[in-house]
């Protein structure tokens, strides 16, 4: 008897592997069916979706927009005629507020009125606006600007700008 309830046991538990293993391949298979109606959306073809476009829009053109900044900085006039002239020479600190320094107390080498011309080119149009700014070339090599606001934009043809 006891033989037998090993049997019985071994029986029972194989039967059992033997159902699971087989449910499991079974529901595989559902699942692989169910999972191939479904479309991955993140890689379809580009070309094959659909567009969304308003039937009362306008008409585009895609323009390129050219920004510009020009401004003028102090440099050491032996370093600009060697072409020997860095990121670092050219760069302006701009102070946001005049009290880091007792403007005063402060040595500089010059002290210059500038402006600075923001200027954005696209398609057939120019638009332009500026500013005015203070610069100081401080002693240690730094260049500090104080900037005004910026004036407004100026979209106006050349013909009938001042």
């Amino acid at each position: 008897m006891d033989k037998f309830n090993k049997f019985g046991i071994f029986t029972a538990i194989s039967l059992f592997s033997i159902i699971f293993i087989f449910s499991a391949i079974f529901d595989s298979f559902n699942n692989k069916a169910v999972y191939a109606q479904h479309i991955d959306v993140f890689n379809l073809d580009k070309n094959e979706l659909p567009k969304k476009v308003q039937p009362d829009a306008p008409e585009y053109e895609l323009i390129t927009v050219e920004e510009r900044i020009t401004y003028q900085v102090p440099v050491e006039k032996n370093k600009y005629e060697a072409k020997d002239l860095i990121m670092d020479n050219i760069e302006l600190w701009e102070i946001v507020d005049k009290s880091p320094f007792v403007w005063h107390q402060v040595n500089y080498y010059l002290e210059q009125d500038i402006v600075e011309t923001h200027t954005r080119t696209f398609g057939k149009q120019k638009c332009e606006r500026s500013r005015k700014g203070t610069i100081f070339w401080l002693k240690d090599g730094k260049k500090s600007v104080y900037w005004a606001v910026w004036s407004v934009w100026d979209c106006r043809p050349e013909d009938q700008k001042d």
